[in-house]
């Protein structure tokens, strides 16, 4: 006859149970991590990047490239031209994909690939180098969003393996397949209230000086202090222009030129260039940022900059009230 079991040996059967089923579940879930919540991007060491591509999803669009020149100074081209890379560019797209962690496998099987926008005809590719050794090499595809959990997930694959991953975040949109976006647009530099001396010449020409207790100066004539901080600073913020590609400054002289000249800056000359092109009238170029023209046109960039002395001293007008006429009054 089987003896019954009292209330002390009950609990200590319950609680090995309870130890058991966690031990399990433990065991289970670090398998899970194991496949899908470790990163498949091993570490990038940023000192041995040498080049790097983007092969943008529209095939026909030719690849972009990213190559370092010198210590810090990364240049990037595509179909012939090249600029200086947007500031940051190899730390930005480095931490986009070390930051890769899939959340789960969405396929093994290479005939689903295309599913998942991750083939080499489809997907956007990365190819990260150390001169001729890959570092990384990448495919980014489908991209989705989940409105109700309000969780975004990419597709990634590396190259040569067969496994497709879901990861949460928006890697797909961030991963820019456009030239001009990793193109670096920087003309002035400094807030407005670290310049010290503005010297425009051309048609003209002024200066403009800050004094410490008179304020700013137009040519030691006291300007309207609220009209030259707003101009000062729209000029400022002057490094979202519209590129022209190709314009060759050899045999030109500049018509304006604006130096300026502040504190804890490096002194920086803004020229721009008569164009044949109507569309761009003036072509604007800056010593921060050589081999890089703007079209003087866009966004009033021109006038913005080269605003011309009277501008100082020119109150806007207030806007005219509405009239009216021809409505009955209560």
């Amino acid at each position: 006859m089987i003896k019954k079991l009292n209330n002390k040996q009950l609990i200590l059967i319950l609680l090995a149970l309870v130890v058991g089923y966690g031990i399990t579940a433990y065991v289970r879930n670090k398998k899970g991590e194991n496949t899908f919540h470790t990163n498949i991007i091993p570490k990038i060491d940023s000192n041995k990047l040498t080049t790097f591509y983007i092969y943008p999803k529209i095939k026909t669009v030719k690849p972009i490239k990213f190559e370092l020149k010198g210590k810090n100074c990364w240049m990037v081209s595509q179909d012939g031209v090249t600029s200086r890379a947007e500031a940051r560019s190899q730390q930005y797209v480095i931490k986009l994909i070390e930051g890769i962690t899939p959340d789960r496998l969405a396929t093994n099987d290479p005939a689903q690939w295309k599913d998942f926008d991750v083939t080499d005809s489809a997907g956007t590719r990365i190819v990260l180098l150390n001169n001729a050794d890959t570092l990384i090499d990448l495919l980014v595809g489908k991209f989705s969003y989940n409105t109700q959990l309000r969780k975004a997930m990419s597709c990634v694959r590396i190259h040569g393996q067969n496994e497709v991953y879901s990861v949460d975040g928006f890697l797909t949109m961030n991963v820019a397949n456009d030239f001009v976006s990793w193109r670096d647009r920087h003309l002035v530099t400094g807030d407005a209230q670290t310049w010290m001396k503005l010297t425009y010449t051309g048609d003209n020409g002024f200066t403009v000086t800050h004094d410490l207790e008179k304020g700013w100066l137009v040519d030691d004539q006291k300007p309207d202090s609220l009209v030259t901080a707003q101009l000062l600073q729209k000029l400022s913020m002057q490094n979202y222009g519209s590129f022209v590609d190709n314009f060759d400054t050899n045999k030109m002289q500049a018509t304006y030129t604006l130096k300026v000249e502040g504190t804890n800056i490096p002194t920086f000359i803004l020229k721009a260039y008569p164009s044949a092109d109507t569309a761009s009238q003036y072509v604007i170029t800056s010593s921060l940022n050589p081999g890089a023209y703007m079209n003087g046109k866009n966004q009033n960039m021109f006038r913005t900059i080269f605003m011309g002395r009277d501008a100082f001293f020119q109150h806007p007008e207030a806007p005219k009230a509405v009239t009216t006429k021809g409505k009955n009054k209560k």
